[in-house]
């Protein structure tokens, strides 16, 4: 599901970068090379009872968080960056809200979102987008 979240992604021109947790570890410990860039990186898991009683299934609710990070230089204190943010949280709402990233996944929906730091000029900011799947017993 993370590779097609970032494929998808990776077709707004708007995005500088975007990469996985590899690239959101490098990024966190320098800043990333370019701006706006977008980290796709798996949350949580949840899995459900099991809703059978000869095999085991399972309803999962997973989250994804996609973590901006954006840059103005023209104002250290984070305004600009919050405006430049904003058109890009819109864009990919659009691209993902509804959108189903795999077959037999739910359409993924909007969670919790929250500033993660500004640091060095840079906002972090996270939107956390919610799926469920079934995981089924092959026995």
């Amino acid at each position: 599901m993370i590779d097609e979240i970032m494929a998808r992604l990776r077709t707004l021109d708007a995005l500088k970068l975007v990469a996985g947790a590899a690239g959101f570890q490098t990024a966190v410990e320098s800043n990333p090379t370019v701006t706006p860039a977008a980290f796709v990186i798996p949350q949580t898991e949840n899995p459900g009872p099991s809703l059978a009683v000869d095999v085991v299934m399972q309803l999962v609710q997973a989250t994804v968080g996609i973590v901006f990070v954006v840059r103005n230089v023209a104002d250290p204190h984070g305004v600009a960056a919050q405006q430049d943010l904003a058109p890009l949280r819109q864009a990919v709402k659009e691209l993902l809200m509804g959108w189903v990233p795999v077959q037999d996944y739910a359409p993924l929906e909007r969670g919790a979102s929250n500033l993660l730091v500004f640091q060095d000029g840079h906002m972090w900011w996270q939107d956390i987008y919610m799926t469920s799947f079934y995981d089924r017993s092959t026995l």
